[in-house]
């Protein structure tokens, strides 16, 4: 439970950091990836505190709320931290679009069933065919992401904006890991929930010095 209450604090950290972000609809959007984000972790406390899984069970489509909680605000970071000019957030929500409609598909459509949790209470577990239509869009979003903050990282020569690219790099790629140890058969004390806070916080160091970077643009 302390793991889950520090998840949800960090989680509102990194949502004070979408607030500064234009236009009006893309913060909103982001404080929505935001709130799935809180969701995730007050549905998976309630699991845990659970005797009987059907009292919770309404809710257990917010548990896979960091799959579209962590994706599109990863691209924005990103475009923040870049401001291309060719570059606006309707482009980018279209780009991600693929993704989101898959993640949303697995959290809206996907079967799944309660399985007695290895730690305490219960968990949502999803169906085979759901699992690897989740562990494939997983796979290809981690793995462009990287690839990406890499290519940039490259190309940028600026410290101030290769640092919060490499924690994002960072931090995704642990999130791929977890994703290749469940896969694979292997566990340990709430996978994915480590990655998850090292991705929320990559997050909001990325945001934070976007818009550091901007007020000194704007100074100049």
């Amino acid at each position: 439970m302390f793991l889950l209450g520090l998840a949800t604090g960090i989680t509102l950290l990194t949502i004070s950091a979408y607030r500064r972000v234009s236009p009006s609809w893309l913060k909103r959007l982001l404080m929505g990836c935001g709130l799935l984000m809180a969701g995730r972790y007050v549905t998976m406390a309630l699991f845990a505190a659970t005797t009987d899984p059907a009292r919770v069970w309404p809710l257990h489509r917010l548990w896979l709320g960091s799959a579209v909680g962590l994706t599109f605000p990863g691209v924005v970071a990103v475009d923040q931290l870049i401001r291309h000019p060719a570059m606006t957030p309707r482009k980018l929500l279209r780009w991600c679009s693929p993704f989101l409609i898959a993640y949303g598909a697995v959290m809206l459509a996907g079967d799944a069933a309660p399985v007695a949790d290895r730690v305490a209470g219960w968990a949502p577990r999803l169906a085979p065919l759901w699992r690897l239509i989740l562990s494939v869009v997983q796979a290809l979003f981690v793995i462009g992401f990287i690839g990406l903050c890499l290519l940039l990282m490259r190309k940028i020569p600026s410290a101030s904006i290769r640092k919060p690219l490499l924690a994002l790099s960072a931090a995704y790629a642990y999130l791929g890991a977890d994703g290749l140890l469940i896969a694979s058969g292997h566990w340990y004390f709430r996978p994915f929930l480590y990655s998850e806070l090292a991705a929320l916080l990559a997050l909001w160091y990325a945001y934070e010095t976007a818009h550091a970077l901007q007020q000194q643009s704007l100074s100049l």
